[in-house]
C-alpha cells in the first residue's frame, strides 16, 4: 500500500465520504435542533404578557362592572393605554357608590405595584410566575444572562476537555448534562433554581455541539468540509422554526419546557453510534484504538484496507512524521490546567497563528452581537411574534442552503466578508429609513431590510464555525473553536443591552452599531487565508509555513514576513 503523508491520505484509504461519515454527521443533526429550542426558548418561556397592579385587595361598591374597577384603579399612560407598573392610591378610600362621583373624588397620587395580574392570552410564563417585571425586570434580563454565561463558560471548559481528553468523552458527559438538566428545569420551584439548571442547559450544549461539529470536521474528505459544515448549522434553524409551532399550541411555560426537554433523550443513542476521533486518537498517541475505529469506519464504507499490522505502521508512520503526539501520562489537576493555558497562548504565540486569532475572535464578536441584536430587536418592529420568529429561523434554514454553492464558487474569504459587509449595509439601511420616515408608515420596508441582514448574518454564523476549524491546527482546533465561541457569547450578551438601552434612545442606533460592527469585521476577514479545498493544519508550523496563493500583482507584504517557510521555527519550539 505504500506509505501515507498526511491524515487526510489515511483516511481515503478507508474512505472519506462514506456511510460512516454519513451516519455521523446526520446524528448531530439532533443537538443542532435541540440548540434551536434552547437557545431562543426565553422568547416565549419569558415572554411579558400585558400586566397591570393587583387591584384585589380594594373593597369596590357592588355593581360596578370589572371594567369600571380597572379604569378607577389603574391610571393611562402618554398613549392611553394602562400603566403597568402604578396605580392609583386608593386601598384606604372610602369609594362613593356612584362611579362618576367616585372618580371626580378620587386621589391622583400613585404608588407602585405590589402585586400584578396578567394577561393570558401568551399563558403563564416565566415572568408571571416570578413577577419579573417593573423594578424586577432585570431579573427576567438575568435569566437569559445565566444561560449566555453557561454558553460561555461551556465553551471554555468543553473546548479544553475535548482537546485533552478526547471528542467521544466530552459528548457523552455533556449530552447526560443536556438531559437531567433539561428535564428539571420544567419542574423548577423557584427563581434561583431555574436559572441554575437554564444555566447547565447552556454549559451542556457547548460541549455537545462544538466537539460534535470539530468531529465532523476531522473525518471527512476536505471537499465535504464546506457542505458538512454549513449543514452542521441547519438543524438550528429547523429547531427555530418548530419552536414558535411548538408554543403556540403549548403555551405555559412548565408544560413547555418539558416539552423541548423530551427530546434530549435522543442523544442517549450517542453512546453507540458516536466514534472517537481518529484523528485525535493519533495525535494522542493511541493507535490501537485509531486502528480499529478506521477498520469500523472502512467496513462501514465497504473499502478494502491492509491488514493490522500494516495500518498501524502506516498510523505510526503519520506519528514520526509530525512528532506532535501528546504522551498519554498521568498528570494533576494543576498540570492540566497549566496545559490548557499553554493550548492557549499557542493561539498567540506566533505572527500567523497571532493574526488569526485575533481576527476570527473579533468577527465571531461582532457576528453573534448582529445575530441576536436582530433576533431580540424584531419586537421594536412590529409583527406577531410566532410569525416574526417562524421567518427568523426560516431564515436560518434557507440560509444555510444557499450558502453551500456560494462557497464551493467563491471561497471562504469571499463569502465570509461579502456576507458581513452586505449585512452591515442593510443594518445600517434600516436606521436611515428609520430616521428619515414617519413612525410606522414604512413598516414593510424596515421588516424586509432586517430580514436580509438577518438572512446575511445567519450565513455568517453557519460559515463561522467550518472557516474557524480549518484555520487552526488539530492540538489547538478545539481550543479555538471554544474561544471564539466565548467571545460570540460576550456579544450575545451585549445584543439585549444595545437593543433595550440604547434603542429607548432612538430605535436606530442599535442598527447602526450592529451595522458598521459587521462592516468592518468584514473588512477584516478580507486578511485572512482561503481554506478552500485545502487540508487542514496538523501542527502550528503548517499554519505559520502557509503562503497567499501567487497573483500577477504584488503579494501582501504583511502575509509575506510572517509566512516565509525557510523562517518557520520547528515544532517542538513553537510548543516550548
Amino acid at each position: 500500500m505504500g506509505s501515507v503523508a498526511k491524515f487526510e491520505d489515511l483516511l481515503t484509504l478507508v474512505g472519506d465520504r462514506g456511510k460512516w461519515q454519513y451516519m455521523i454527521f446526520f446524528l448531530t443533526w439532533i443537538e443542532g435542533i435541540l440548540i434551536g429550542f434552547h437557545h431562543l426558548s426565553s422568547v416565549f418561556l419569558g415572554y411579558t404578557p400585558t400586566h397591570w397592579c393587583s387591584y384585589k385587595d380594594v373593597s369596590f361598591p357592588q355593581g360596578w362592572s370589572p371594567e369600571q374597577q380597572k379604569s378607577f384603579s389603574i391610571p393611562l399612560d402618554e398613549e392611553d393605554n394602562f400603566q403597568q407598573c402604578r396605580m392609583f392610591d386608593i386601598s384606604s378610600a372610602s369609594i362613593d357608590a356612584d362611579y362618576d362621583s367616585a372618580v371626580a373624588a378620587r386621589t391622583a397620587d400613585l404608588v407602585k405595584c405590589s402585586s400584578w395580574e396578567y394577561a393570558m392570552d401568551m399563558g403563564w410564563t416565566t415572568v408571571s410566575e416570578w413577577n419579573l417585571v417593573c423594578d424586577r425586570t432585570a431579573l427576567l434580563s438575568t435569566v437569559q444572562g445565566s444561560y449566555m454565561g453557561g454558553v460561555f463558560v461551556g465553551c471554555l471548559f468543553w473546548g479544553w476537555a475535548s482537546d485533552k481528553f478526547g471528542r467521544r468523552p466530552s459528548i457523552l458527559v455533556a449530552a447526560v448534562i443536556q438531559i437531567v438538566s433539561s428535564i428539571i428545569a420544567s419542574f423548577s420551584v423557584n427563581y434561583i433554581m431555574f436559572i441554575f439548571f437554564r444555566f447547565l442547559i447552556a454549559f451542556s450544549v457547548s460541549g455537545v455541539f462544538e466537539c460534535g461539529f470539530v468531529l465532523v470536521t476531522e473525518i471527512v474528505a476536505p471537499e465535504l468540509r464546506t457542505p458538512f459544515g454549513i449543514m452542521t448549522q441547519f438543524p438550528f434553524g429547523i429547531g427555530a422554526s418548530l419552536l414558535p409551532l411548538v408554543a403556540y399550541f403549548i403555551k405555559d411555560w412548565t408544560a413547555l419546557q418539558l416539552a423541548i426537554s423530551i427530546p434530549c433523550t435522543l442523544l442517549i443513542s450517542f453512546y453507540w453510534f458516536i466514534p472517537e476521533s481518529p484523528r485525535w486518537l493519533i495525535q494522542a498517541g493511541r493507535f490501537e484504538e485509531a486502528k480499529d475505529i478506521l477498520k469500523k469506519a472502512a467496513k462501514v464504507n465497504g473499502n478494502t484496507i491492509p491488514g493490522d499490522d500494516e495500518l498501524l505502521g502506516l498510523i505510526k508512520a503519520l506519528e514520526d512524521k509530525d512528532e506532535t503526539a501528546v504522551e498519554n501520562v498521568d498528570m494533576s489537576f494543576a498540570e492540566k490546567f497549566g496545559e490548557a493555558f499553554k493550548e492557549i497562548g499557542m493561539l498567540f504565540k506566533t505572527p500567523q497563528m497571532r493574526k488569526r486569532t485575533i481576527n476570527i475572535f473579533f468577527s465571531w464578536l461582532v457576528v453573534a452581537m448582529v445575530y441576536y441584536g436582530l433576533s431580540f430587536n424584531t419586537k421594536n418592529i412590529g409583527g406577531d411574534i410566532y410569525v416574526s420568529n417562524f421567518i427568523s429561523g426560516f431564515a436560518e434554514v434557507v440560509a444555510c442552503v444557499v450558502i453551500i454553492p456560494a462557497l464551493s464558487r467563491y471561497g471562504r474569504v469571499k463569502i465570509y466578508s461579502g456576507t458581513f459587509i452586505l449585512g452591515g449595509i442593510a443594518c445600517i439601511a434600516v436606521a436611515l429609513v428609520l430616521w428619515t420616515t414617519e413612525k410606522g408608515s414604512v413598516v414593510w420596508l424596515v421588516i424586509s431590510l432586517a430580514m436580509t441582514g438577518k438572512f446575511l448574518i445567519a450565513g455568517t454564523f453557519a460559515l463561522a464555525y467550518l472557516y474557524t476549524a480549518e484555520l487552526f491546527p488539530t492540538p489547538v482546533r478545539n481550543v479555538a473553536v471554544g474561544g471564539a465561541s466565548t467571545f460570540a457569547r460576550i456579544g450575545s450578551m451585549s445584543a439585549p443591552y444595545i437593543v433595550d438601552i440604547l434603542g429607548k434612545v432612538s430605535p436606530g442606533i442599535p442598527a447602526v452599531i450592529f451595522g458598521i460592527s459587521s462592516v468592518l469585521a468584514g473588512l477584516a476577514a478580507m486578511l485572512l487565508p482561503e481554506t478552500l479545498n485545502q487540508k487542514l493544519p496538523e501542527t502550528v508550523a503548517d499554519v505559520e509555513a502557509w503562503k497567499k496563493p501567487s497573483k500577477k500583482s504584488e503579494p501582501d507584504c504583511e502575509l509575506a514576513q510572517v509566512t516565509k517557510a525557510p523562517d518557520a521555527p520547528e515544532e517542538h519550539k513553537l510548543e516550548e
